[in-house]
């Protein structure tokens, strides 16, 4: 089967949760037999090694494609209407472009993995007789369906030019919530990439990134974005409960589209009781080394699908502290870690404090077991599979 993934972003540029998810499925799908080609909605060249399917850089006109509002301050709804609005175009615009690209010669299925502009591009493309499916990776819609009364009724008229669709938990896939079928399909793992380090590994890792030996780390591998929560995990470094011999490593406070956010977290960290660490930005293998080096991984989201840092993390074999929301309990257990309500730093760093308190053997077994779920449940061989069954069932 012949299919074109449309992303506004991928991994030639950027390293987020919906870039890795193309990324990684595009890849398991070429490997099941499948042609693949990525569409990447953003101008500009390549600034990341990646090797992978076809790249086709769509940018019918170098203004404002990115689909982000220009102004950088506006926040709250007048922030959410201007990306809206502007979204709306760039989708009228590409859509033009792919109309005349004579897709349905090139191509079986349109994959969107965004939402606003891609409800505009399938709008346009209905007529081409391309099968037209949609992954749901939050953002919009969640803040759309939320809206009292009409919100339910615009996120329906949205998604009514998909054939089927995925969300990678129940809550994004809310039959009720949308006009085509949908179905829930988690995000998954690169469980190769991601793995626990043995004990020479572990050490070397830790030396090149300068941490001591028996020092414990806490990682927070998120982009520091409002729905992270990455401030709420900065704010319990200076709660009385955080324990005083663990330190913080923030991995990813370069990707942030939000320069007053990024600064309210540094004013925060540097109250902090303990040592910090804030790494810009890495690619996947470097994620994957700074995972290995640490001990516990903290995910504070506000907001969350199936998190892939938290996936990613579990497969690397480190016990979790995860805040209570979106799909996050699917993953974390009393078994592989612990919940806390968001938004609460005191509750944070009594978690982080209470698995630094058990043996290194007691958080090891955390990590063994929750490896083995990362890899029964979540590996992209077993998510590629359930996305080529959509493809192909005309009933989806």
């Amino acid at each position: 089967m012949r299919i074109l993934m449309l992303t506004n972003s991928y991994v030639d540029r950027t390293r987020g949760g919906v870039e890795l998810h193309v990324h990684n499925l595009a890849k398991e799908l070429v490997a099941a037999g499948h042609e693949v080609t990525v569409g990447r909605t953003s101008p500009g060249q390549s600034l990341l090694p990646v090797e992978g399917p076809e790249l086709w850089v769509i940018d019918p006109d170098a203004a404002a494609t990115e689909g982000r509002s220009r102004s950088r301050r506006s926040t709250g709804g007048g922030r959410f209407l201007s990306n809206f609005l502007a979204r709306v175009r760039i989708g009228r615009r590409i859509g033009r472009v792919l109309a005349d690209a004579d897709l349905e010669q090139r191509f079986d299925v349109v994959h969107h993995h965004d939402f606003i502009t891609s409800s505009v591009i399938a709008r346009r493309l209905a007529q081409t007789g391309l099968r037209q499916v949609w992954t749901n990776h939050l953002g919009e819609f969640l803040i759309l369906r939320r809206i009292p009364v009409a919100g339910r009724w615009i996120t329906r008229w949205l998604t009514a030019h998909f054939d089927a669709a995925t969300g990678p938990s129940p809550e994004l896939a809310e039959q009720a919530a949308v006009r085509c079928p949908i179905r829930y399909v988690p995000n998954g793992v690169d469980v190769e990439t991601f793995r626990p380090a043995d004990p020479e590994e572990r050490r070397q890792l830790r030396r090149g990134l300068g941490i001591a030996e028996h020092e414990t780390v806490c990682i927070v591998p998120r982009r520091w974005a409002p729905s992270k929560g990455v401030l709420y995990a900065a704010r319990a470094m200076s709660s009385h409960a955080w324990p005083a011999g663990v330190s913080m490593l923030f991995v990813g406070a370069g990707e942030s589209d939000f320069p007053e956010y990024a600064a309210e977290i540094r004013t925060s960290l540097a109250r902090a009781r303990s040592h910090v660490s804030v790494v810009d930005s890495v690619d996947a293998l470097g994620m994957a080394e700074h995972l290995r080096a640490s001990d516990i991984c903290l995910i504070p989201s506000l907001l969350e699908a199936t998190s892939l840092s938290a996936l990613e993390s579990m497969a690397s074999g480190l016990p979790i502290v995860a805040t209570d929301v979106g799909g996050l309990p699917e993953l974390v257990s009393d078994a592989t870690g612990l919940l806390v309500p968001p938004r609460a730093d005191d509750e944070l760093a009594v978690a982080v404090a209470t698995l630094a308190a058990r043996t290194d053997t007691e958080r090891r077994d955390m990590g063994v077991r929750a490896r083995a779920f990362a890899v029964d449940s979540y590996a992209w061989s077993s998510i590629a599979r359930r996305i080529s069954a959509m493809y192909e069932d005309s009933s989806a």
